[in-house]
């Protein structure tokens, strides 16, 4: 009998892991798939493969930033082999996640009984939180770093465990380090990993200073991947900052500042705690004002830091006595740093998907929760209950992941879900919006738009598609302040001063005007000839005023930030600059 159950867990494990995501099969390219995925030219040919070790992954033009060749290059293949349809995209991506899930089944065995090993596996496959991940496109880039990852910490433990590490091991642990790190930033934690299993999983007497001199060589294979990789990360994204991510839109605009943008998450760390142990509530937006962004110390922030200080407290004092609770606190925390805000900016607050292999950890430490009770459920009375229990667990789990990832099936029930889900966030009805204006549902998009910015008037991507919507139109006072709202909060704003420039020219600004199409000029941006003609009849209509004596045509420029402007009922089609997405 035993044989037969031992025979089964993998296969078992397996359809878990299919009966949570293949609804998904049938998705559309959803949300950042469009413009990673559908619109973007660098998957749309295999022609020169290598030059995408020189692109950014988002394209030029929607930002520019990232660096994951390696997700790019398979986007690629897969839209060839695929014929640009999305199956085969989702048909990889609920491979890997089966893998993933046997992957997690071989490293809890590593420190844990089989039985328990296998609820933990079962836990994470069917955990509904994993559904961003696995039902969208892009979240395939999660799934490659979590297979090269745990594969690597696998062949790590199981190499050590023997002795020195193998040089066939070491080659291959160091290959998956380049290859997490090429698929995704977050690889780059990978011997933080290695480390913390080295001290807690390895069973070797010696000081650590010994046990490093016997590895040096592979410390420094590690060491030199990391370098070369974080050489090309800075060399193609010279201009996005440490993390080559355009940091989150609040946050910019706010002008936060280290200290504030770490309080900020303190009051969301209660939310990780809550999506690891009980995702019952899951949204694809997390913003504010549903998000709060700290103004300074209040004590919405104090439950963040009691969790804190209790969870890695525990972690020390497990340390020796629980290792495998050690093991899964360490694991979290090293895998969610990345994305964290807590050590450098990240281009979100808050993503699901981010927490596909921090989910690893979190299902380690239920584990060892499990073994810690099991002696204590020995009663046969007892038994039932906890078996019962585990089942449910998995059955509640496998109907949320499956219920969550029809969410995910077209752009327009995510986002109207996402609002659903979340209405007090400003980016679930700013997201809406735009999806809105591209599907020529003009009414919609007006009214989603200006309840995005009510909610939160500090994005200046969000006003400024709603003034190019009314530009278009020639309706020009209401898009003139929403301009102007756009370039008080971002001064540096690239886009829109050309068509800023021809609204003021129709309102009679024509100094305003004059100066727009300057700046228009000295950025680059706009039709040069356009802009020639504009200047020359501001200074034209500007000379003849002055001549007649009735001097300069007012401004209407202070130079102080202007009011948010207020919505003027005309209604038009909401557009972007640069499409809003989910980074990191």
């Amino acid at each position: 009998m035993k044989r037969w159950l031992d025979a089964l867990a993998a296969p078992v494990l397996a359809l878990l892991a299919l009966g949570a995501s293949v609804v998904g099969l049938t998705n559309q390219f959803v949300y950042d798939d469009r413009y990673i995925i559908r619109l973007n030219p660098a998957v749309a040919s295999l022609h020169h493969w290598w030059r995408l070790f020189g692109e950014s992954y988002w394209p030029v033009g929607a930002g520019g930033d990232g660096y994951r060749p390696l997700t790019i290059l398979a986007f690629s293949v897969e839209w060839a082999l695929g014929h640009h349809r999305p199956l085969l995209f989702h048909a990889v991506n609920l491979t890997l996640y089966v893998v993933v899930a046997l992957l997690v089944f071989q490293l809890a065995q590593l420190m844990l009984p089989r039985w328990i090993a296998w609820i933990v596996a079962a836990l994470f496959a069917v955990h509904p939180v994993h559904v961003e991940a696995v039902a969208n496109g892009v979240g395939q880039e999660e799934l490659w770093v979590a297979v090269a990852m745990i594969s690597a910490v696998v062949l790590y433990v199981r190499g050590r465990r023997r002795g020195p590490l193998r040089p066939w091991a070491s080659v291959a642990i160091v290959a998956l380090y380049a290859c997490a790190c090429f698929f995704k930033e977050h690889g780059i934690v990978l011997p933080g990993l290695l480390a913390v299993c080295e001290l807690l999983l390895v069973p070797d007497a010696r000081s650590v200073r010994v046990r490093a001199r016997e590895m040096r060589p592979f410390i420094l294979a590690l060491v030199a991947v990391a370098i070369g990789f974080l050489a090309a990360h800075s060399a193609v994204l010279a201009s996005h900052g440490l993390t080559g991510f355009n940091e989150f839109v609040p946050f910019q605009t706010l002008k936060l500042s280290a200290r504030d943008r770490i309080l900020t998450m303190f009051g969301v760390l209660p939310q990780w705690i809550r999506l690891f142990y009980w995702p019952a509530r899951l949204r694809s937006e997390y913003a504010p004002p549903d998000i709060t962004i700290a103004q300074g110390f209040s004590v919405t922030q104090v439950p963040g830091m009691i969790l804190l200080a209790a969870v890695l407290g525990l972690a020390v004092v497990a340390w020796r006595k629980r290792p495998v609770l050690a093991l899964g606190i360490a694991w979290t925390v090293i895998t969610l740093l990345p994305s964290s805000n807590f050590i450098v900016p990240a281009g979100i607050i808050l993503a699901e998907r981010t927490l596909f292999l921090p989910s690893v950890g979190a299902m380690l430490i239920a584990g060892d929760l499990i073994w810690w009770l099991a002696p204590r459920l020995r009663r046969p009375s007892l038994q039932p209950a906890g078996l019962a229990l585990v089942g449910v667990l998995i059955a509640l789990g496998l109907a949320r992941s499956e219920s969550r990832s029809r969410v995910w099936h077209d752009n327009t029930t995510l986002l109207t879900q996402a609002v659903a889900d979340a209405p007090d966030s400003y980016r679930a009805h700013y997201m809406l919006s735009v999806w809105y204006g591209l599907t020529n549902r003009t009414t919609q998009s007006e009214r989603e738009g200006w309840t995005a910015l009510r909610l939160f008037p500090y994005d200046p991507f969000l006003s400024f598609g709603l003034a190019e919507s009314y530009q278009k139109k020639r309706v020009c006072r209401p898009a003139a302040d929403l301009y102007a709202w756009t370039f008080a909060l971002s001064p540096k704003f690239a886009l829109g001063h050309q068509n800023y420039a021809v609204c003021l020219m129709l309102l009679g600004r024509y100094t305003e005007a004059r100066q727009q199409a300057f700046i228009a000029m000295g950025r680059a941006i706009g039709t040069l000839p356009q802009l020639h003609q504009m200047v020359a009849v501001a200074d034209s209509v500007l000379h003849a005023d002055s001549l007649s004596g009735r001097g300069v045509r007012l401004t209407g420029s202070t130079g102080k930030v202007p009011e948010p402007p207020q919505k003027t009922g005309t209604s038009s089609p909401q557009e972007t600059a640069s499409p809003p997405r989910k980074s990191f």
